[in-house]
């Protein structure tokens, strides 16, 4: 016989593996916005790409060959925009994109290109594309957006 507290217990438990995930992504692009000097800029007009691994540092095997997210995106007044972000993964069992620590559906392709929603606010918005190898390692790359 489950007590309610059993039963939220059960509950909560069930959602600590999603949660623990999220969590780590997070702090995998927290630290990564922390780095130093190492952004590197093109011409393009993408902004600056790092580099993130995780799982106890071991790195995966899957790579983020590209990943184009626009340095800005005009909002003209409205509270929303959208912008076109394109990416390539290589030797990925998976591959998802955050945006604001959302998962943003439609990454099932090994590449491709995305319409994404952004709110259009004074603060940047963090991309980050997640490639995950046939062990579940993953490897990060992480862009930034600003709206005007």
């Amino acid at each position: 016989m489950m007590t309610h507290f059993s039963k939220h217990l059960h509950r909560t438990s069930a959602k600590r593996p999603v949660v623990a995930l999220l969590v780590a992504i997070v702090a995998a692009a927290a630290l990564a916005g922390c780095g130093g000097g190492d952004s590197s800029s093109s011409a393009s007009s993408t902004t600056s790409t790092k580099t993130t691994t995780t799982q106890a540092d071991v790195p995966g095997t899957a790579k983020v060959t590209s990943f184009e997210v626009p340095a800005t995106a005009a909002c003209g007044g409205a509270t929303s925009t959208t912008v076109t972000v394109s990416y390539a993964t290589q030797d990925a069992a998976k591959q998802e994109l955050y945006v604001d620590g959302r998962l943003s559906p439609g990454t099932d392709a090994a590449s491709g290109s995305l319409a994404v929603p952004v709110h259009c606010d004074p603060l940047p918005h963090t991309f980050v594309m997640v490639a995950y190898d046939g062990n579940g390692r993953r490897t990060a790359v992480e862009k930034k957006l600003t709206t005007n």
